[in-house]
């Protein structure tokens, strides 16, 4: 879920080049440098099934909330 927070952060066009640039970001989502990267497969398999449930849902309206209640969002 990390993962597509920065893809939708950063405005990364697609998951392969999230992928790509995955040793920028690997701090974030928990990664250590020697540990093996993403592959697509797996991001794309796991990325559907968390779209599919609650989490993501409940997840994003959580940031959405907080962003409002900072004053971070527009009309």
């Amino acid at each position: 879920m990390r993962a597509l927070l920065l893809q939708m952060l950063y405005s990364i066009r697609s998951q392969r080049l999230l992928i790509e640039e995955s040793m920028l970001f690997r701090w974030f989502v928990g990664l250590n440098l020697d540990e093996e990267g993403w592959n697509t497969t797996t991001f794309t398999q796991i990325r559907d099934r968390l779209l599919e449930a609650d989490v993501a849902k409940e997840f994003l309206a959580q940031v959405v909330a907080r962003a409002e209640t900072k004053g971070l969002t527009s009309a």
